[in-house]
């Protein structure tokens, strides 16, 4: 049986459900899958995000600091005995990720790499990115997250008979199904608690710190309760800015924060809502908004993560400009005018190609592929 390794710097809840697939897939072709992870820094430990999985190794990361710079190594080597393939994410600081490219030209290990190919939070052109873009070829596999990341490296040389792109996703379709389930009572009685008593509610759900721009999405919001009056705002997330959510509550009685919400816990909150409102860094809140109806307004915004190419603009969400009166104009349009309604229902219908099901067959697909590789 082969033996294959994926090491993750924290085990995050929504990646549950993709590993615990993975293991399945890969054991019907022979192959062991086994997952090492470590614990977050304090930063990211603020938003709640981190579980386990009975069958996954725990390792303690050790981190190092080179001035403001975060080194992380993962202890994780004796337990890589008999390895045919390891598989990291691709971050600088991740000091393992120079051992096994070393590792793999001394021996007949094959290491993979997984993730975007560079920080899109960063300029592509930033020392750290060159640092990063340097090494994309130093792998015998890339995982890329979208079709879009494939095809960045493939236009920078990387083979792309040795690329997969995995279609980055979560547990959609349990999401729908549980959303579909959800009776008009239950939302009642979570309205009722509320205080709302119209349909016009936005709400966002994510980690909250500087790149998402709370502070523009609150003026906004006040900008909206101005023109439409029913308007109510949802926020479930947390992180070093949640305090800023946590006294715009306190001040606006239309505004409300259920603190972090993870897997169905936050279902019922979308089936409230009519839109959700992030105009900063859009990720896999798309697939959020897709399978719970809540269509996604987002803005021009040069660090997007890679998911932010399954939006199609105009049909199953927006993109506006990055400005506080124009992305407040287009929610109070959808609104006024119900054209989120139609937006709903094209995301819903979008996401069957984005599910954690598929992720699974073409990561497994892949993992199969680059150990049949000579």
């Amino acid at each position: 049986m082969k033996k294959v390794f994926i090491i993750y710097k924290f085990l995050p809840k929504y990646r549950v459900d993709f590993y615990q697939l993975l293991k399945k897939e890969l054991f019907n072709y022979n192959i062991d899958l086994q997952l090492i992870y470590g614990q977050s820094n304090k930063t990211d430990a603020l938003k709640g995000d981190e579980t386990v999985i009975e069958w996954a190794q725990f390792v303690p990361n050790k981190r190092y600091y080179l001035g403001k710079t975060e080194l992380l190594w993962q202890p994780c080597l004796k337990y890589l005995k008999g390895a045919d393939l390891i598989i990291v994410q691709t971050e600088n600081r991740l000091l393992l990720n120079y051992w096994l490219m070393i590792a793999r030209r001394l021996s007949k290990l094959k290491v993979a790499f997984w993730g975007h190919v560079y920080n899109m939070q960063d300029d592509v052109n930033s020392l750290r990115n060159k640092i990063k873009l340097k090494t994309l070829y130093q792998t015998d596999w890339w995982f890329a997250y979208t079709n879009g990341v494939k095809q960045f490296l493939a236009d920078r040389g990387f083979p792309a008979n040795k690329i997969t792109a995995v279609q980055n996703a979560i547990d959609t379709i349990g999401l729908k199904k549980y959303y579909a389930d959800i009776t008009e009572t239950e939302t009642d009685v979570l309205k009722r608690k509320l205080g709302i008593s119209g349909s016009n509610v936005g709400i966002y759900c994510g980690g909250m710190y500087p790149d998402k721009h709370l502070d523009f999405i609150l003026e906004c919001c006040h900008r909206i309760k101005a023109a439409v009056p029913d308007f109510h705002m949802l926020f479930i997330g947390a992180g070093v800015e949640a305090e800023k959510v946590k006294a715009a509550a306190n001040e606006a009685e239309w505004i409300h924060y259920a603190g972090p919400k993870f897997g169905m816990d936050r279902v019922i909150y979308f089936k409230i809502a009519s839109v959700q409102i992030m105009p900063g860094l859009v990720g896999l809140s798309i697939l959020d908004s897709m399978a719970m109806e809540s269509p996604i307004i987002t803005a021009e915004h040069p660090y997007h993560s890679p998911e932010i190419e399954y939006l199609e603009n105009g049909k199953t969400g927006l993109i506006t400009k990055f400005d506080t009166a124009a992305y407040s104009e287009a929610v109070i349009d959808l609104l006024k005018t119900q054209k989120y309604l139609g937006f709903a229902e094209a995301g819903k219908l979008a996401s069957e190609r984005y599910t954690v099901e598929h992720m699974v067959s073409n990561f497994a697909g892949g993992i199969r592929k680059c150990l049949e590789t000579k």
